[in-house]
């Protein structure tokens, strides 16, 4: 799964760079799965919806005439409250607990209620928030601590005073201790790999959090199964989360070890049992530690309005914020607003782009997962043939969909062939054709197959439309496709559910499948790409993952080698950058191994009016700095 603090946590522009892999590889979680992960909807053409400015101030009465008679006093006229800014939000608001909250909408929301300790500003830099500073070797923050296999990576952060949750109660370590163990309970239902990298997360006092990451011998015994401490790590030492680690012989310093302080309110959830989180009113009304809260009364929107304490960053200039939820309810399935509709609502207000500002960010990649241990795709010449015969640009035209994303395994109908007839298969006539020996006892005999196979989606759109695309496409290179539509919305989906309740996806019961998953943030690294392509991250019936893992079973023990050197960041935090070798390889052999297939970026724009100091970055969520928001003059 992605780091924890998707309230908090930004994303890269790496797909633009080419490094598609890597943004496919952080984000664990697929944005269309609910609650564990999210579903959201195929970014329509955005709905506008004004937003409502206060009234003017009415001009004063004339002062009378001392030679005039005066006029009765007319009563005061009362001046309307300026309402909260509008904001349309379009797709599924899977949860509002911080931890199990994966969709684009639900982030947005939570991005602009939750504030945290460290996020990133708008060079996607870390930025404190939360927390008096980021903890660095120049500020004594960090410090490498012991000797030999001993020596690790300890990270002090000080939260910053009168911080507080909005009912008054004061934000403090303990908070900070409490969602740390509650990430690494297993009743919870979260793999997330940076928070596994700690082994110990104590108080110095009230606001001061100090932080210790594992050392190489603590490494070692965790892949071992023998590491003891205060959170279950034989637990996740079974799920084979560190399996990696024990080759290593390094101290484990992720290069995002300044994110790993997340804070819920523990006077709050700490009677709640861990497996019960998910589905608690703190997931449908959270109280969060920004300057704003949230009211979840309406269905068809969610508001913040100005907390009554103050809040320590400054005092929000505007009235609130009300998310508009087009096109749906709360909890029910999303679908897209016809122009027709729109048009009949008055959400298409005539705007000019003075009064616009549009928050534009990639949410999610669209992409294809192979399943290497079914037929076809154990071949993995026919997954390359199948990446060289999409035309992702073709797929990703419309402007709902953006443009496709680059890859080694580029459009090449003609490479496509021939990769096919190096796998022995004849594709004339079409569709291919291959002869297999079949042994039964002591005898043998050959049959023919087809190069066919199911491709597993969702009902949404423009997913029907996609599929469809890529049928033709590769039917043009010889495969039969039959697309295979799965309905109900995130775990109540085929597609998506738990392992226990035949997911298809957590089981590995698919040839194919076409879904999202949320663009991730670049500092989480090697060391969650492993999540969707290591060894171990393969799900099982005992991997107790609620996210997808590693769907596709891609296993390659020199990638995993790879991941865990790129991982690494004591260097980078010593300020000798290193370890992007190491990553890119990794990046190039999966990418050339094709498990999983990027088609194209998935982007969300959302308008607000009327406002100045809006600060929107390349990642989610776009509302990091709401406070700062102001109503044009």
């Amino acid at each position: 799964m992605r780091s924890i603090c998707s309230f908090q946590t930004p994303l890269s522009r790496l797909i633009s760079n080419g490094l598609w892999a890597l943004a496919i590889s952080l984000g664990l979680t697929a944005c269309d799965l609910a609650p564990s992960l999210p579903r959201p909807t195929a970014n329509p053409q955005p709905v506008i919806v004004p937003v409502t400015l206060p009234p003017e101030t009415p001009l004063p009465v004339a002062l009378a005439s001392p030679t005039m008679a005066l006029a009765p006093t007319p009563e005061p006229t009362a001046t309307p409250a300026p309402e909260p800014v509008s904001v349309p939000l379009t797709g599924l608001i899977d949860s509002l607990h911080p931890f199990y909250a994966y969709s684009p909408a639900a982030r947005t929301v939570l991005g602009a209620l939750f504030v945290g300790c460290i996020g990133q500003g708008d060079l996607q830099k870390p930025l404190a928030l939360g927390c008096e500073a980021v903890p660095t070797v120049d500020n004594s923050g960090v410090v490498f601590a012991g000797d030999g296999p001993e020596r690790h990576l300890q990270a002090t952060f000080h939260i910053r005073p009168g911080w507080r949750w909005t009912d008054g109660k004061p934000v403090t370590a303990q908070d900070a201790i409490y969602a740390w163990q509650l990430t690494m309970s297993p009743e919870a239902g979260i793999r997330d790999p940076l928070t596994e990298q700690v082994f110990n997360m104590t108080a110095q006092d009230e606001r001061t959090v100090v932080v210790s990451f594992m050392s190489a011998a603590q490494a070692q015994a965790a892949s071992a199964g023998s590491l003891r401490g205060d959170v279950p790590f034989e637990y996740f030492s079974q799920l084979g989360d560190y399996a990696r680690f024990g080759k290593r012989g390094q101290a484990l310093v992720p290069r995002n070890y300044w994110s790993v302080v997340r804070w819920l309110p523990a006077h709050l959830l700490d009677r709640v049992v861990a497996k019960d989180q998910r589905t608690s009113n703190f997931a449908r009304k959270p109280i969060g530690d920004g300057a704003f809260v949230i009211d979840t009364s309406d269905n068809q929107r969610v508001t913040l309005l100005p907390a009554a304490i103050p809040f320590p960053l400054g005092t929000p200039a505007i009235a609130g914020i009300t998310f508009q939820l087009v096109g749906w309810q709360m909890g029910h399935e999303p679908f897209a607003l016809s122009d027709a509709v729109a048009e009949a609502l008055n959400l298409r207000t005539q705007l000019t782009a003075n009064d616009v500002h549009a928050l534009t960010y990639t949410t999610a990649v669209e992409q294809l997962v192979l399943n290497v241990d079914h037929f076809p795709f154990d071949d993995v010449r026919v997954r390359q043939a199948l990446a060289h015969a999409l035309e992702r640009d073709v797929l990703g035209q419309d402007p709902a969909r953006t443009s496709g994303v680059s890859s080694p395994l580029g459009y090449d109908p003609s490479q496509a062939s021939t990769l096919l007839a190096q796998a022995g298969w004849r594709c004339d006539p079409m569709p291919c054709q291959k002869a297999f020996a079949v042994v039964s006892g002591t005898t043998g005999t050959m049959m023919t197959r087809t190069l066919a196979f199911q491709l597993t989606t969702s009902e949404r759109e423009p997913r029907n439309v996609v599929s469809q695309m890529i049928q033709r496409q590769l039917a043009a290179v010889g495969f039969a496709v039959d697309v295979e539509i799965v309905f109900g919305a995130g775990t109540h989906s085929r597609l998506f559910a738990p392992y226990e309740a035949g997911g298809l996806l957590l089981t590995r019961k698919f040839d194919a499948a076409l879904y999202q998953i949320a663009t991730p943030n670049p500092a989480e690294g090697a060391e969650t790409a492993a999540g969707q392509f290591s060894c171990a991250a393969i799900p099982t019936a005992a991997s107790h993952d609620t996210s997808m893992g590693n769907a596709s079973g891609f296993c390659d023990p020199e990638v995993d080698t790879l991941l865990a050197a790129g991982a690494n960041g004591e260097d980078a935090i010593l300020a000798a950058p290193s370890g992007g070798d190491a990553l890119a390889q990794a990046l190039d052999k999966i990418q050339r191994a094709a498990p999983v297939i990027p088609l194209y970026e998935a982007k969300q724009a959302e308008f607000v009016r009327g406002l100045t100091g809006v600060r929107p970055a390349a990642f989610l969520p776009v509302t990091w700095n709401v406070w700062e928001w102001r109503l044009s003059p």
